[in-house]
């Protein structure tokens, strides 16, 4: 049952009125004990909190307070009741729905009257306010911090251009003290040639543009400094108030800009390339010379990486190998290295590449310097030939020389001698004819070797000028051996060829079927006499071309004792069978004019086996 709020109403109104009044007022009024329950409950309480009075009327009030602002009522209420002034701080309560609402009360101690006996309060409902507050006081925490904790200058000016805040960034910037940059205009500040560029970002922020501009400052000390300045205009409810901005010292950028833009001058106007990379060896950048020794556009290549865009198939994989280790040790290094043009030209490049670190010493970047040694290489190739070509003059020399002392000086002496002897006989006589053919055997003898010589010129030139053709090994092969068919059929011997069809090169056909032809003869002529010939002929791939090789089981070589003598020319090593001595000599100059090598493995009684190495790349 609820009190009475008042004993006795005035006669100008009614018990009615006032409870209306009090019922339906904005704010909850509600009555409390000593102990804090309620005694009475306004009617406002359904609109307020949800309760209708019934509900709280013996409920104490302290109950549904947020525990955490539960102590401050209650020292609230304590001051009440001993009759002080006393603030109730705003607090929590709890809603019939069960939220919280924020509460704004006051109360005053009416414990004596005898029309209330109790606290009178008066709470009003400021959940939204405290929310707006605490949003804007959360709100004010970010841009205070923003404002004075960012790591940059962070400025405000009014619309006359002047510093209103500022954090302590821009002390530290111009050198000037908090005092002498209040109220300051922020053109004491510009360096003079500067003036133009603020004044014209100036008057796009006034008229409501954002913008950012470089410019440079003088501080205290006259000391020239670089900044980068963002500056946004400020509106307060649709009226332009000032502007804020945030100044970054960009002094050692630029410094170092300037720097980049003199190296980047020096690197783009050089006739060698320049390639930057990043650490994991792709291109960042190339200059101008890079492209044109390349035949690549710049944007063709960024993001690869240089060996991959220029090596190719003539690129010795061991020099690639060792780049890609010198890489990896991310040390300075330099290397010779055959490259190829866009077009697939070859280009030889002389690159010397130096790793760049940062101040914690991680790897930044790689920078390559690239020379066009092309001309250079092909110097050095034309003289290794020269040389190759002189050491084969100077080894065709002493096979002339040999020839001219011993196969040619023989002939020749016995000619003269003969020549005088005829003069000498009568015609009529039988010694006359028989010195007539003495003379006519030396000479044929001199003849045949003056044929050996003129067909090893023939040889030594025919395979500096005569143009190649596609091969195919195979066939070339079965050529030769069907010339030998009669022979191996009387012989027994056993052939077995092993190449497959497929197998071609370019070459001089006429050379690659006299080799065999006289590798083959070979194994025939000198055979075993205790066994059945067995002749094999198979070819393979390898890396640098192609290996043909000739084997049989015939009587051998040792080794040991002819292997200084074997190519040379008249040289014979099995005197119980007739030959010349030119047969290995013509091999191994027909080899080495079509750019390849021969090897030889022999012992006595056992076989030989001859390997030529075909290709252009066997030289």
């Amino acid at each position: 049952m609820q009190p009475p709020v008042l004993k006795e109403i005035g006669q100008s109104h009614s018990r009615e009125f006032y409870r209306a009044v009090v019922g339906n007022s904005i704010d909850l009024i509600a009555v409390l004990d000593e102990e804090g329950t309620y005694t009475f409950v306004g009617d406002s309480v359904t609109a307020v909190l949800g309760y209708v009075p019934e509900e709280l009327v013996g409920v104490n009030a302290l109950s549904l307070v947020h525990p955490a602002d539960l102590p401050g009522v209650q020292l609230a209420l304590a001051g009440l009741l001993a009759m002080r002034q006393t603030t109730i701080p705003h607090f929590r309560f709890k809603a019939k729905d069960g939220e919280w609402r924020w509460l704004e009360c006051t109360g005053r101690n009416m414990l004596h009257n005898e029309h209330v006996r109790g606290i009178l309060t008066s709470a009003r409902d400021v959940t939204a306010a405290t929310q707006l507050a605490y949003d804007n006081d959360y709100h004010q925490a970010y841009y205070e911090s923003l404002f004075f904790e960012h790591p940059d200058t962070v400025f405000t000016l009014n619309q006359k251009g002047e510093f209103q805040q500022f954090n302590k960034h821009l002390q530290t910037l111009t050198g000037y003290s908090e005092s002498q940059l209040l109220g300051t205009p922020y053109t004491s500040l510009l360096h003079p040639d500067y003036l133009d560029v603020g004044a014209e970002a100036m008057q796009k922020v006034w008229s409501g543009e954002a913008h950012t501009i470089e410019v440079a400052i003088l501080t205290q000390e006259g000391t020239v400094k670089y900044v980068s300045v963002s500056v946004m205009p400020v509106y307060f409810r649709d009226e332009l108030q000032g502007a804020q901005g945030i100044a970054k010292d960009i002094t050692e950028q630029k410094s170092i800009q300037r720097e980049n833009e003199k190296l980047s001058l020096v690197a783009s106007k050089t006739v060698n390339g320049v390639v930057i990379m990043n650490p994991a060896g792709k291109i960042e950048w190339v200059n101008d010379g890079f492209c044109r020794l390349t035949g690549y556009d710049r944007h063709e290549v960024v993001g690869h990486i240089p060996s991959e865009l220029l090596q190719g198939s003539g690129t010795d994989p061991k020099t690639s190998k060792r780049i890609r280790s010198k890489y990896e040790s991310r040390k300075p290094f330099s290397e010779e290295v055959l490259n190829y043009r866009k077009t697939g030209e070859k280009i030889w490049f002389y690159i010397d590449v130096t790793p760049i670190f940062d101040q914690e010493g991680n790897l930044q970047n790689y920078i390559a310097i690239e020379t066009d040694i092309t001309e250079k290489k092909e110097a050095e190739e034309k003289l290794v030939k020269m040389a190759d070509d002189l050491y084969k003059h100077n080894l065709d020399l002493q096979q002339f020389t040999y020839i001219i002392s011993h196969n040619l000086r023989a002939p020749v002496a016995n000619a003269l001698g003969l020549a005088q002897l005829i003069n000498k006989l009568p015609k009529e006589t039988a010694n006359y004819d028989a010195v007539v053919q003495k003379l006519q055997g030396s000479i044929e003898q001199l003849d045949i070797v003056v044929k050996d010589i003129n067909q090893i010129l023939s040889l030594r030139e025919s395979g500096r000028v005569a143009s190649r053709e596609k091969v195919h090994l195979k066939q070339v092969c079965q050529e030769v051996l069907q010339q030998f068919n009669h022979e191996f059929e009387l012989s027994g011997a056993q052939v077995s060829v092993a190449i497959d069809p497929s197998f071609s090169l370019l070459s001089i056909r006429a050379y690659l079927y006299s080799i065999l032809y006289n590798l083959v003869s070979n194994s025939l002529k000198y055979r075993s006499d205790t066994r059945p010939l067995k002749l094999e002929v198979r070819a393979e791939r390898d890396k640098r071309g192609f290996v043909l090789t000739v084997s049989d089981n015939g009587s051998g070589m040792d080794m040991h004792l002819v292997q200084h003598q074997l190519f040379q020319l008249y040289k014979r090593f099995h005197p119980n069978t007739y030959g010349k001595g030119t047969g290995l000599f013509l091999v191994k100059t027909q080899v080495q004019a079509l750019s390849g090598k021969i090897e030889v493995e022999s012992a006595p009684d056992q076989g030989t086996t001859f390997k030529i190495y075909l290709g252009a790349k066997n030289v």
